[in-house]
């Protein structure tokens, strides 16, 4: 038998995912002859339907029927001079490429066109079966399909579907800083356990220095005066200015405070190292020129993360709270919301107050609950209270103590010795009332309500006084019951004085829990007024009573005696 010179059309692979097509129409029936490049069958996919284009010139021997779906690379026809046999070997030729199926009408054999007009629909992805010939042979022109390319131009092509079957606008290669900040993120969020406390900080203080500093740091913003107060804070807990290695607390010397500027490249976190000895003006000074190199591009490596915290404020576009993300290596993150006038209860009655709310994440590994608690607290009262320092001024362990050398020749710095035991300091900046009030390991502030010219932002010094005798008695108190063995479980004590002009009389309630003998707790009494150094230094004509009910198991409801 002579070799078979068949040439075989196959099922084509138009597609990645293409396993299988459909044989949808033949344009030529066994026995016809037909030349290489006439449009042979049309097949179906799931996606499109495609002209194919004889792959040889002869004699056709169709295989498959119209309507069959086989598999891709299978023989559905074949071309040459020698009829098919059964157990024939046919020649197979590479799978003919197709062309996507649109308004070609089927059954067209040949599409008449110039070479030029060919080449530029070639060129721009133009189906000529898609181009209407305008010269009265039906010859298509140069033209011609410069008017579909035209048309083509002027409709905007529908964009790419991608894996969830979306339409895509544009996919945009994470670069630069943008690409670090998302594995870094990613990577902070996977690998440190986040636990997060929410704070209301009354913000009337933070607001009225501001205003009473502008003038002296004209760049001086909220930020400044809370990354001021959240280093001193945390000079104060040291067992928190740290990061978990492997198995390994690794704490340091120094408050390193991080925030957060946005740039037109990203996210950058410049980190003021020792903020901890800055002054507001020094370090307000050091925040402006970290922002300016940042967004000029100037921002040098060492300047760039490890803090012992970071302070994002996201206020000024109205966001309230939210849950941060801590950067890597960092244990705190302080999420700074807007400031709000909101109603609020003071003294029992309903005002309205500047409020912000503090978001503040910590790395559960360098501390429990109650560590975060102190500091969020800590945090809370210092921008309450408003104790910031013009000039350089630094903070001991404590949080709270020693003083820098710095210099103001408005505001003179005190004396650069520490504080001994029964000294204090007081400092009162500005026109307003208020007096930071500092002593060797604690410090607070005094002033006066709104209604009388103050800020409110701490108890007047009378009302600090009574509290002062108040818990002087107590202690004094507690100190004499520990002495005679007496078991004290409760103290609960009420001062009150009268109330226009200067104090004249004032009665000390006290209300004494105990399983002792009601005697015994009643004969502590004369000691413990004694003992309190605060009475002693009331003026003679001032009279002082104390009152004392002893509340036991056995009598809750003692009668009240002096």
């Amino acid at each position: 038998m002579a070799t078979v010179k068949n040439t075989a059309v196959l099922m084509p692979k138009l597609g990645q995912a293409m396993t299988e097509g459909t044989v949808q129409q033949w344009h030529r029936k066994t026995g016809d002859g037909i030349q290489q490049g006439e449009i042979l069958v049309t097949i179906e996919t799931d996606k499109a339907t495609y002209d194919i284009e004889a792959p040889a010139s002869g004699t056709l021997h169709i295989t498959v029927r119209e309507g069959q779906e086989v598999r891709v690379g299978t023989v559905i026809g074949e071309i040459g001079d020698a009829p098919v046999q059964a157990q024939g070997v046919a020649t197979v030729a590479p799978p003919p490429t197709g062309t996507p199926l649109s308004s070609k009408p089927i059954g067209r054999t040949k599409v008449l066109a110039s070479p030029k007009a060919k080449q530029l629909a070639a060129e721009q992805g133009i189906d000529l079966a898609t181009v209407t010939a305008t010269s009265a042979d039906g010859v298509i022109a140069v033209a011609d399909v410069e008017k579909v390319v035209a048309a083509k131009k002027s409709v905007p092509p529908a964009p790419p579907v991608g894996e969830t079957g979306r339409a895509i606008r544009e996919r945009r290669a994470l670069t630069g800083i943008r690409k670090t900040t998302a594995r870094r993120t990613q990577e902070a969020w996977q690998t440190i356990p986040h636990i997060v406390q929410m704070v209301e900080v009354d913000a009337t203080a933070l607001l009225a220095i501001r205003t009473q500093l502008k003038n002296e740091i004209p760049s001086l913003t909220l930020n400044d005066l809370t990354l001021h107060t959240a280093a001193r804070t945390l000079v104060g807990l040291p067992d928190l200015n740290g990061t978990v290695v492997g198995d390994t607390l690794i704490l340091y010397e120094g408050v390193d405070v991080g925030f957060a500027v946005d740039t037109p490249r990203g996210l950058l976190v410049p980190t003021i190292r020792n903020a901890n000895t800055l002054s507001v003006k020094e370090l307000a000074a050091e925040s402006q020129r970290f922002i300016e190199a940042a967004r000029t591009g100037r921002l040098m490596p060492d300047n760039i993360g490890n803090a012992s915290l970071t302070v994002s404020n996201l206020g000024m576009f109205g966001i309230q709270f939210g849950t941060p993300i801590i950067n890597l290596g960092e244990p705190i993150l302080v999420f700074v919301g807007s400031v709000e006038e909101r109603p609020v209860v003071v003294n029992g009655q309903i005002t309205v107050r500047s409020m912000m709310t503090l978001s503040i994440a910590y790395d559960h590994r360098v501390t429990d609950g109650v560590g975060a608690a102190r500091f969020t607290q800590g945090l809370k009262e210092r921008l309450e209270t408003g104790d910031w320092r013009l000039e350089g001024q630094e903070d001991r362990g404590s949080g709270v103590g020693g003083r820098g050398s710095g210099a103001s020749t408005q505001h003179p710095a005190p004396s650069p010795q520490p504080l001994e035991k029964r000294e204090l300091l007081a400092v009162s900046e500005g026109c307003g009332y208020r007096v930071q009030v500092q002593s060797h390991v604690h410090a607070w502030a005094l002033d006066e309500p709104v209604a009388d010219g103050g800020t409110d932002a701490g108890p007047d010094p009378v009302t600090a006084f009574l509290g002062s005798l108040l818990s002087c008695m107590t202690i004094s108190f507690k100190a004499a019951a520990r002495r005679r063995q007496v078991i004290i479980e409760r103290i609960e004590g009420r001062v009150r004085a009268n109330t226009p002009g200067h104090i004249k009389n004032i009665v000390l309630s006290l209300e004494v829990w105990s399983p002792d003998p009601e005697e015994k707790v009643r004969a502590l009494l004369d000691i413990a007024k004694r003992g309190c150094y605060v009475s002693g230094v009331l003026k003679p004509e001032i009279e002082v009573n104390v009152e004392l009910t002893v509340v036991s198991e056995k009598n809750a409801h003692a009668e009240a005696r002096r």
